[in-house]
């Protein structure tokens, strides 16, 4: 029970999630995949959004209440952020030949 209690803490943090958040797009910066940014940039809004909730700037509006809450956000704000990156990155190169067109 201890234990879940501690999980619970540290996912309702807002910079447990900025520091995540970080260490992924470093990770990506370095592997250079672009897969791994999208969730680093879900984290960073994950922190915005906790933040956002303990100052109280949505009024007595609560987006998380459990843990499950936070990481059921993260799973979904990754999945659109994949989704709108990719959509980036392929309307951009649409346009362009492909080298190994023959």
């Amino acid at each position: 029970m201890e234990l879940y209690s501690e999980v619970s803490y540290w996912l309702l943090l807002a910079k447990t999630w900025l520091i995540l958040g970080l260490i992924l797009i470093i990770i990506d910066i370095f592997l250079g995949s672009f897969f791994i940014l999208p969730i680093g940039v879900a984290a960073f809004i994950i922190a915005g959004m906790i933040f956002c909730q303990d100052q109280l700037w949505f009024g007595d509006f609560i987006f998380f209440e459990t843990w499950r809450d936070v990481l059921i956000y993260f799973s979904i704000i990754s999945l659109v952020s994949i989704g709108v990156i990719k959509l980036v990155f392929q309307k951009k190169y649409k346009n362009e030949s492909d080298i190994n067109e023959y």
